[in-house]
C-alpha cells in the first residue's frame, strides 16, 4: 500500500546528486589550501608529508559527503553526515523539523537536535533542489508516524 519506506524500511534518503558531487569535490580543493597554510604557517613541516596527509583527510571526508544519506530501517534510522554517523532507534523519533533537524529523545532526557545534509539544502545550494528535501522530510516523516502502527501491531492482545 504504502511506499517502500514503509512497507520494509529498506529505503534511503538522499540529497540531489549534483549538490552531494559539489560537497565531495570541494573537500579535496579545501584540504589543499589547509595544506598550503600549514606549510606556509609552520615551516618545520615536511611539505609532501603535510598536504599527503591533508588530502587524505580531504578524500575521506569528500567520500563521506557523497555518500551522506539517511538510512530507514525497520526498528531504527542512521543519519549519515559528512563528519558523523548517528543511530536513532524508531521510537525514539519525535519530530522532523522544516528547517531539516531530526528531533529524538535519548532515554528520558532531554530532546536531541540532529541536521542531516539528506533533509536541507547547505547555504551554497541558493535554495536549489528545495522540492527534494522538502520530499526527503516528507518520507522521513511518513516513516516515523508509522510508528505508532507499528506499536499496535505488535502489541499483545
Amino acid at each position: 500500500m504504502g511506499g517502500r519506506h514503509e512497507g520494509t524500511g529498506g529505503s534511503r534518503l538522499c540529497a540531489p546528486a549534483a549538490h552531494r558531487a559539489v560537497a565531495g569535490l570541494a573537500c579535496p580543493v579545501v584540504g589543499y589550501f589547509v595544506a598550503r597554510l600549514l606549510v606556509r604557517l609552520v615551516p618545520s613541516l615536511p611539505t609532501a608529508m603535510t598536504y599527503a596527509v591533508c588530502l587524505a583527510v580531504a578524500l575521506a571526508l569528500g567520500w563521506r559527503a557523497w555518500s551522506a544519506r539517511i538510512e530507514l530501517g525497520t526498528r531504527s534510522l542512521r543519519v549519515h553526515n559528512t563528519l558523523a554517523t548517528t543511530t536513532v532507534d524508531r521510537r525514539d523519533v519525535r519530530r522532523v523539523s522544516a528547517n531539516g533537524r531530526l528531533e529524538w529523545r535519548r532515554d528520558s532526557g532531554r530532546p536531541v537536535r540532529l541536521p542531516s545534509e539528506a533533509l536541507r539544502g547547505a547555504w551554497w545550494t541558493l535554495g536549489t533542489g528545495r522540492e527534494a528535501y522538502a520530499f526527503n522530510r516528507e518520507r522521513l516523516e511518513s516513516w516515523a508516524r508509522l510508528t505508532a502502527r507499528l506499536d499496535l501491531d505488535t502489541e499483545p492482545a
